[in-house]
């Protein structure tokens, strides 16, 4: 009889979910959900408790009219009540009440602790089909059941909350140890505009936020930020990489940079004897090492403010070490190519809730590691109308990149 043929490890490539507290993104500007300053040390005696349920509650000012109301989030934040254009009803406290159940449902921290069934989900979804909470929720359960472990090259959060939901998400590989993921620059660096993010963030919060996430799921960091994992079954090292790790020259840059530390961790890394014998040695990062192409029928995504400044010098480096391929994601194109004059192959991610700049809907690469390595898109259907990407032509022309 002949030899059986070798399992597969299989590899779930993701990238670029972008959730946030509420599932609204930088993205979709005119859906951002806007928050107060917290009112949490406001003194109670100027207010009188008129509704409240799952930690949010409505507040009137005593003494004042009663449209003169509050709607305060669990995190003791304000939220502007909708204007009677957007809720139908003639009452501000029916209104702030809608609003407070819409956006519940749609928590980072709510769905982590309690996901709703494909049903409950299905319907929220088509409610708000943009929200990248729920995409994000119904892409992960279309993921493959033979797929070993899942990696995601950035771009977690749109502007670093909502960690929780992704460790839910994906929690049969976050036990098992097969979850990891390389931080972006949403993740990172600052943005020139604000999000519903509160408090503000920060880049020390942000970066405090990322190694506890990383941490919980095991992945220990370096003192130059990268990190490595071998997997003997697979004959596989993964060496995930922050292509953030140098700060953020202007706050409206997001230009990334791999840096010196990482470099020489990666010749240590490879140095290895053990580590050379293995045969796949894949390199994760969040910025894209060589220029991405046209598409068809499209333009090359813009680099400005958006490229890996030491790009040439990271790709002879992989080169040099033997990495056989790269996984990366940032511009939201979904690319499978070995560039000339490169020995390593590339895998560039779509964003997994967003879709591709092509207008392709979301989709992630399912990577197949035996003698050889075999990709293949696969479309999760996340969209709550089948083949829709969240990005408008002026996002797939690069005219407006937000990214």
């Amino acid at each position: 009889m002949p030899p059986q043929a070798e399992r597969p490890f299989v590899l779930a490539h993701l990238s670029d979910l972008h959730v946030s507290a509420f599932g609204d993104t930088f993205h979709d500007r005119l859906r951002v959900v806007s928050r107060s300053k917290n009112l949490a040390d406001t003194a109670p005696s100027r207010w009188e408790l008129v509704w409240e349920a799952a930690g949010w509650s409505v507040l009137r000012r005593i003494g004042k009219k009663a449209s003169d109301i509050e709607l305060i989030d669990p995190d003791g934040y304000s939220h502007p009540i909708p204007s009677k254009k957007v809720v139908d009803d003639p009452e501000p406290l029916a209104r702030a009440v809608f609003l407070a159940r819409r956006l519940e449902a749609r928590r980072a921290a709510s769905l982590a602790k309690s996901p709703p069934d494909s049903r409950t989900l299905d319907w929220l979804a088509e409610e708000t089909p943009k929200n990248t909470n729920l995409r994000l929720l119904r892409a992960a359960r279309a993921i493959d059941a033979g797929v070993s472990a899942v990696v995601i090259t950035g771009d977690l959060t749109d502007n670093g909350t909502g960690y929780e939901l992704v460790s839910s998400a994906f929690e049969r590989y976050r036990d098992k140890g097969r979850l990891f993921v390389v931080p972006g620059n949403h993740d990172l660096y600052m943005f020139p505009f604000s999000g519903s993010g509160r408090p503000k963030p920060t880049p020390e919060s942000k970066r405090a936020a990322w190694r506890a996430f990383a941490a919980e799921l095991g992945l220990d960091l370096h003192t130059s930020g990268a990190w490595h994992k071998v997997i003997p079954e697979a004959s596989l090292l993964l060496v995930g990489l922050d292509s953030c790790a140098r700060p953020q020259r202007r706050f409206y840059r997001q230009n990334g940079a791999i840096g010196e530390a990482q470099a020489a961790h990666v010749r240590e890394l490879l140095a290895d004897k053990d580590h050379q014998k293995l045969r796949h040695k894949i390199a994760l990062l969040h910025h894209h090492v060589v220029p991405l192409p046209h598409g068809v029928g499209r333009s090359a995504p813009s680099e400005i403010g958006m490229r890996l400044d030491d790009a040439e010098s990271v790709a002879r480096l992989f080169d040099e070490v033997g990495v056989t391929t790269v996984l990366h994601g940032h511009r939201h194109v979904s690319e499978e190519r070995k560039p000339a004059g490169a020995k390593f192959r590339i895998f560039a991610g779509p964003s997994f809730t967003l879709g591709c700049r092509s207008g392709d809907e979301p989709s992630y690469w399912r990577i197949e590691l035996a003698e050889r390595v075999h990709g293949e898109r696969v479309y999760t259907g996340s969209a709550a109308v089948a083949g829709e990407s969240v990005f408008s032509l002026e996002d797939v022309a690069g005219a407006t990149d937000e990214a």
